[in-house]
């Protein structure tokens, strides 16, 4: 090629440059995703952080709890004694759980969940101060001021030896230990006949007595100084 046909030719050829950059530009504009296969990706966003994960609940925290419902489980100290097992068992019976004692994740989950405390068996006495007694779901129900004190588990009488359902009044007080015909009893609480609420080294999950309401030796303790000659017990069937 001579010179003079380059010099010819080059004028062509730059406005062919051209025209192709400017049909680029008019693609990209027209279809942007042509451009993005010209150019590299944008890099993702950053991964969003996971979730704290919550603290596991301590004992102090679930005897608080049980304790904020009025169940007895004596001192919150974090330790899964005898008292707190027996808080638990009070628990699983007033709702209807198996009544095993154990802290399970379940249990401890719906105890954590519960906000409300279970209502009267008797609302129409309005006695600041009584006893109530759920033969069925084996639980006790002191009621202190008007409102409710403390809930415990019970062993009531056996279906051959029941205990008598019905509104009586505590009528006598003893101390200490005493032995009947039909056992020992601890800090006895008469309410009718020779049937009482009482101190038992054995108090099951459900009904084992010859007639009378069986108490956590550690509740018997108390009880008597929260309860006087006169107060009202109610025993119903449930």
């Amino acid at each position: 090629m001579t010179k003079t046909t380059l010099t010819r030719k080059l004028p062509a050829l730059l406005l062919a440059v051209l025209g192709g950059q400017v049909a680029l530009a008019s693609a990209a504009g027209a279809a942007p995703g042509l451009l993005g296969l010209l150019s590299p990706p944008p890099p993702p966003p950053p991964a969003a952080a996971p979730p704290a994960a919550a603290a596991p609940l301590t004992m102090v925290q679930i005897e608080q709890k049980l304790a904020d419902l009025h169940y007895d489980v004596g001192p919150v100290d974090g330790t899964y004694d005898d008292q707190t097992r027996s808080a638990v068992m009070a628990f699983e019976k007033v709702n209807g759980l198996e009544r095993t004692g154990n802290l399970t994740d379940p249990i401890t989950a719906q105890l954590m969940a519960t906000t409300a405390s279970p209502p009267p068996l008797v609302p129409g006495d309005t006695s600041p101060n009584k006893v109530e007694v759920d033969l069925r779901r084996q639980v006790l129900f002191l009621y202190e001021g008007g409102s409710l004190s403390k809930i415990l588990p019970v062993s009531s009488g056996t279906p051959k030896t029941p205990t008598p359902t019905g509104d009586y009044q505590i009528y006598r007080q003893d101390q200490g230990w005493e032995t009947s015909p039909l056992g020992r009893l601890y800090n006895s609480q008469y309410f009718v006949g020779g049937y009482a609420i009482h101190g038992a080294l054995s108090v099951p999950e459900q009904p084992a007595s010859h007639g009378c309401i069986r108490i956590p030796m550690s509740a018997a303790d108390w009880f008597p100084q929260h309860v006087a000659i006169g107060t009202p017990v109610h025993v119903l069937a449930g």
